[in-house]
């Protein structure tokens, strides 16, 4: 397990700045900038996508239940309310990355643009 981490931090040691040079042009800054920015959009737009799918699927199972049993239609709603406040942080903790690794220049160890 340890050796399994240590390839993966190896692997991803270039992608966060270790192996960068401190000296790069004002057109490598602005590609490795732009390229960021590319990166956080994306990963917003899959957390975006995963959450979507995720809400569809409690929706559905829940109006399933429902559906069979309406009995016990409060309880199901308050779980599925529940759960959808849990998925829907998952959304809001990828932005919230995206929003640090790009304004605060992590990847570089230089704070800001």
């Amino acid at each position: 397990m340890r050796g399994k981490a240590l390839a993966i931090a190896l692997t991803l040691m270039p992608l966060i700045g270790f192996g960068a040079e401190q000296t790069a042009s004002s057109s490598d800054r602005a590609l490795f900038y732009g390229l960021l920015a590319l990166a956080a959009g994306l990963a917003i737009g899959l957390a975006a996508l995963g959450t979507g799918i995720g809400m569809g699927h409690a929706v559905r199972g829940t109006q399933e239940g429902i559906a069979r049993n309406p009995n016990v239609g409060g309880r199901l709603q308050t779980i599925m309310f529940i759960g959808l406040a849990f998925i829907e942080t998952l959304a809001l903790y990828a932005l919230l990355f995206s929003i640090v690794f790009v304004f605060t220049g992590i990847f570089t160890g230089k704070a800001g643009f």
